[in-house]
């Protein structure tokens, strides 16, 4: 029987702006029903790196903020987190930090295709921007998920402007997963970016008056739950597979 209570830390990788402000509060409403469907036994932290881009889009994003995902994920297990969550779809420094700590750190994309896969079979990533075309195949490549992926159509929205144009936002992601499934062929399907998180209950009613059945999967939620269930369950990583980080000489700029 489980007595202590499970921290989950929400680590949101790109540094504080303005427009996230409905990202943040989709996010304390996702805590406070997680603590309410637990009887409290569950609570869920978010905080944004100090430093790095004000959104991931690229590779190059993914690159210059890896080391202050690196530094908050080493903050988190000495602050007695029981896991991290890295809330990005691009999955950015997820397999370096599994070497970094013993606590399991789970990514957006690898949960949600997993889920997919689960729940589906073939699947089809609903993305933003073409931009992240390239990183997202690679990923789901390394996850071994390439033969299940049926397409990866895209609402050209960035990061920053998907709260700004919510209404529309939900309209043209609805119309997108509907071309995924009657032309693509797609079973289920995963929002390709954890920015779209707000408008997951808008498209699922939407797509229910349509008639549509067929899992439209979160990626914030599904590495959420990962987490939940690997922290009950007392399993992480494997350090076979990711194994510790070994002491030698290393300059940098900065301390994780």
């Amino acid at each position: 029987m489980i007595k202590k209570r499970i921290k989950i830390l929400d680590l949101f990788p790109d540094i504080w702006m303005e427009g996230f402000k409905e990202d943040l509060a989709d996010r304390q409403n996702l805590s406070r029903q997680i603590e309410e469907a637990t009887n409290g036994l569950v609570k869920l932290e978010t905080v944004f790196v100090d430093k790095g881009s004000s959104s991931i889009e690229n590779m190059y994003d993914d690159a210059i903020v890896a080391p202050y995902i690196l530094q908050k994920v080493k903050w988190a297990e000495k602050n007695g987190f029981d896991a991290v969550v890295i809330d990005c779809f691009l999955d950015p420094a997820l397999d370096a930090a599994r070497e970094l700590v013993q606590i399991p750190i789970f990514g957006a994309c690898q949960s949600s295709t997993s889920l997919a896969v689960r729940l589906g079979g073939r699947f089809s990533v609903i993305g933003i921007l073409e931009d992240m075309d390239r990183a997202i195949r690679g990923n789901i490549a390394k996850y071994g998920l390439s033969e299940k992926l049926i397409s990866i159509p895209v609402i050209n929205v960035s990061v920053l402007d998907i709260a700004k144009k919510h209404e529309e936002v939900v309209k043209i992601a609805v119309e997108t997963i509907e071309k995924a499934i009657r032309i693509d062929g797609a079973y289920s399907v995963v929002f390709g970016c954890t920015g779209m998180s707000p408008i997951i209950d808008s498209v699922q009613e939407q797509l229910f008056n349509r008639g549509i059945n067929i899992p439209v999967i979160e990626p914030l939620r599904a590495a959420v739950y990962d987490a939940i269930a690997s922290t009950m369950m007392g399993v992480s990583h494997s350090k076979v597979a990711y194994r510790s980080i070994r002491e030698k000489h290393r300059v940098l700029d900065f301390e994780i």
